[in-house]
């Protein structure tokens, strides 16, 4: 593969799809900047055949699709750092002017093991989001700045305008309180349970608890009953406890244990001791990291670090992590 090539030629135009969008994740893990600059005009009668994603030096860039490595400059190449990975459609997504410093330098001498990730190699296969280099300033980018030129191009080598894929990638990396308010207006639906059909022990929607136990109890549509691990998980659902029905401990026992009530979407944002992040908590008890300050002062206003509960390690492990939050609409 002719990379060096192909960074100067343009491509014809009518073999540019220009509305195209490739499902993608976001190539870059961390907070960047960006304009449509596709097309643009560059020294030698060439035009600028991806977009650029301005960041900050180390910050992580991952897969944006599942594939393989299908070319990776080792060593760096005069033009600097860089790799492809091909899908299984043969599309190639290009990630160009990865890092070649030391961390906290601007030496050019950090070498592979600041360049790509562990086993990152030609023909190695990749998932979208995993980690495959970290972003830098190598080759003709040491006087632009740290950024990610990163380019789709067809199976016949012919580039796409990324911008269109780019955004409908970051907009999986935003997040709407009022969105995830109304998909868990109920436990059931944050859940995703379907109505449960024949005999059942608990009308759907009902709270119990039993006189020998503190914990109360959510009755699924599905039949079965949910615990509510503590009082600020309850919080986030319910005010007071005036709707709490009592039942023995033979009748709640007959109730079939469904699982552990999540904190509502929307309404708290969660940590745990161990990890310095901030997560918002989305529908379905997907666990959303908050990126930077000014994304959480955006969602949930200036006094964001109020709305912060610690989450015991034991219940964190009820949630799955999903997708970081990485912009503000």
């Amino acid at each position: 593969m002719a990379i060096g090539m192909c960074l100067f030629l343009a491509a014809p135009a009518s073999a540019v799809a220009a509305d195209t969008i490739r499902d993608i994740t976001f190539p870059v893990d961390g907070v960047v900047t960006y304009t449509d600059d596709f097309g643009e005009p560059r020294s030698g009668d060439r035009t600028h055949e991806g977009i650029d994603l301005m960041g900050e030096h180390m910050t992580p860039l991952v897969a944006a699709v599942n594939g393989y490595i299908s070319y990776i400059t080792i060593p760096e190449a005069s033009w600097g750092y860089g790799l492809v990975i091909k899908d299984g459609d043969g599309w190639e997504y290009w990630y160009l002017h990865i890092n070649n410093d030391t961390p906290g330098t601007d030496d050019g001498q950090g070498g592979l093991e600041y360049a790509f990730a562990p086993g990152i190699s030609h023909g190695a296969r990749v998932t979208a989001g995993q980690l495959v280099a970290w972003m830098g300033d190598s080759g003709n980018a040491e006087y632009v700045g740290n950024h990610l030129h990163f380019e789709i191009r067809q199976p016949d080598d012919t580039p796409i305008n990324p911008y269109p894929s780019l955004r409908a990638a970051e907009s999986r990396n935003t997040y709407h309180v009022a969105d995830e308010l109304a998909d868990a207006e109920t436990i059931s639906e944050d859940k995703g349970l379907a109505e449960a059909v024949g005999v059942r022990y608990c009308a759907t929607g009902t709270l119990m608890n039993t006189p020998a136990s503190d914990s109360v109890y959510y009755c699924g549509a599905d039949g079965k009953r949910y615990v509510f691990p503590n009082r600020k998980t309850y919080d986030t659902w319910y005010a007071g406890f005036d709707a709490v029905t009592a039942l023995s401990a033979e009748e709640m026992a007959a109730v079939p244990f469904g699982g552990m009530v999540n904190y509502r979407p929307g309404v708290r944002l969660v940590k745990i001791q161990t990890d310095p992040k901030v997560y918002a908590v989305a529908h379905g008890g997907v666990l959303r990291w908050v990126t930077t300050e000014s994304i959480a002062s955006g969602l949930y206003g200036a006094g964001w670090a109020k709305m912060v509960d610690d989450v015991p390690d034991a219940f964190f492990a009820n949630y799955r992590l999903g997708e970081p939050i990485t912009a503000l609409d």
